[in-house]
């Protein structure tokens, strides 16, 4: 006896919905290299830290200016209606003084170079952001690839799966099966429809994560066949700390500390202070000191005697600081250490999993086309067809996330050892350079080289095809 196609056309009406084209928020497609590029042109945090860099540099140029002569004009007038014997009297005068503190301390360089660090620091910063930030942009980058072949994959289960179905109900309406079967393949059906679902979320989050890191620009990774990633990363300890950006950062911190110590400890230093006064005009001329079209000049010497402590706690504070920055110092450095072990642990595992699951597929592979052409025959029973689709899917699943882990574990070493900072020194005749004459930098981070060249990568890519 025949039923209606009722539960089939609600099948085909589920697969109809899923494999439609999904609306996508990706609008430009590219590859890894340029999409790196267009985050270092267009993040908006990024393009933040850049001119907070740059204040930076002229907060240092602002800190250091008490030590330049400072020149003042001083325009004074009055007028008495009754003075004395005298009746409406106006007197007035016109000076100019230049004034410059000596150091006789020696503390100028000290503060000079201090405040120099702290722009130092902020560079190194800025760079470990960028570190950071290129960082989980090639991860995300490698999960969405890896996301949109998990994609592919749950479509293709899809139709496999409406298709066993069908093959189900024309043997349920030849009464070669019980209903049982029609049930069973129904479903599959609906829960690989929920899979296709619940991938492409997981996909499209992904793209809006990319275009968040890009500056707003709708983003798709360009369609290209998966590579298994090789392991390309030099590894090396030393080098890692002279490159990671945070490193750099901490030892600059150390230095500076002890160089405000060391300025500190000069709180109770004597000041010698010169001035010099010259007056142009006065009337009468002796209205002013000095008198009209004279000149003076004085020297200050001032010797503190007590400041009530100050010194001696401020330098016990600075001290403080100093065991602070050198604990945070070899605090980066076993981070560092065990960055580069986890990375390098999760690389293996992965890469192992790796060639596990891909002869797992094979098999899975191999395995599920003799089931579906045994139950097709009518030589298999459903539930073996179930299995082995079920296993096929579980297995090539885990095979996706073995590369991604992959990708996540090389990206996670990168990071480790400084190799998506810009290659900087972090140096202040550098800084001169570019920021010495009062203009702002356009683009400045689209203009900063990384040392690992995403070019390199491309190249490879191309030449396994």
């Amino acid at each position: 006896m025949k039923i209606p196609h009722k539960i089939f056309s609600v099948a085909i009406v589920i697969s109809a919905a899923v494999l439609l084209p999904a609306s996508s928020y990706a609008t430009v497609t590219m590859t890894l290299p340029q999409y790196v590029q267009e985050i270092l042109l267009n993040n908006h945090s990024l393009r933040a830290g850049v001119k907070g860099v740059e204040a930076d540099y002229y907060s240092v140029l602002a800190a250091v200016g008490y030590q330049r002569p400072s020149t003042a004009a001083t325009l004074s007038g009055s007028y008495a209606t009754k003075q004395a014997t005298e009746h409406n009297v106006t007197v007035g005068s016109l000076g100019l003084r230049l004034t410059q503190r000596i150091d006789i301390s020696g503390s100028y360089k000290l503060d000079e170079r201090q405040n120099i660090l702290g722009y130092e620091v902020s560079r190194a910063n800025f760079d470990d952001n960028v570190n950071t930030m290129i960082a989980a942009a090639e991860q995300t980058w490698w999960s969405a690839v890896l996301a949109r072949e998990n994609m592919k994959l749950q479509r293709e289960i899809l139709l496999q799966r409406s298709e066993n179905h069908r093959v189900t109900m024309e043997k349920y309406n030849q009464e070669l099966v019980p209903r049982l079967d029609i049930v069973r393949s129904d479903a599959q059906v609906v829960e690989a429809g929920s899979l296709v679902k619940n991938a492409e979320t997981t996909y499209l989050n992904l793209l809006a994560e990319l275009s968040y890191m890009a500056g707003g620009l709708d983003v798709e990774p360009v369609e290209e066949e998966l590579q298994v990633p090789v392991f390309d990363v030099a590894l090396n300890f030393d080098e890692a700390l002279a490159y990671r950006p945070d490193v750099r950062a901490a030892k600059l911190t150390l230095e500076r500390a002890k160089l405000v110590k060391s300025l500190t400890a000069k709180g109770l230093s004597p000041t010698l202070d010169f001035a010099f006064q010259f007056t142009p005009w006065s009337d009468p001329e002796a209205y002013a000191t000095p008198n009209s079209k004279q000149a003076g000049a004085s020297l200050t010497l001032s010797v503190p005697i007590s400041d009530g402590n100050q010194t001696k706690y401020r330098v016990m504070n600075a001290d403080r600081l100093i065991q602070a920055a050198e604990s945070n110092l070899e605090a980066l450095k076993e981070s560092t250490r065990r960055d580069i072990a986890v990375a390098m642990n999760n690389w293996r595992n992965a890469s192992a999993a790796e060639q596990d699951k891909k002869i797992q597929v094979e098999r899975s592979e191999e395995e599920l086309k003799i089931t579906e052409l045994m139950y097709s025959e009518g030589m298999g029973a459903q539930i073996d067809l179930i299995n082995a689709q079920t296993a096929y899917q579980a297995v090539k699943t885990e095979y996706l996330d073995a590369v991604k882990n992959m990708y996540v574990a090389l990206v996670a070493l990168r990071k480790a050892i400084g190799d998506y900072s810009p290659d900087e020194d972090g140096s202040w005749s550098e800084a001169r350079e570019r920021y010495g004459r009062g203009n702002d930098i356009l683009g400045e981070t689209g203009l900063k080289t990384l040392r690992t060249d995403m070019k390199k990568l491309k190249a490879k890519n191309g030449k396994k095809k």
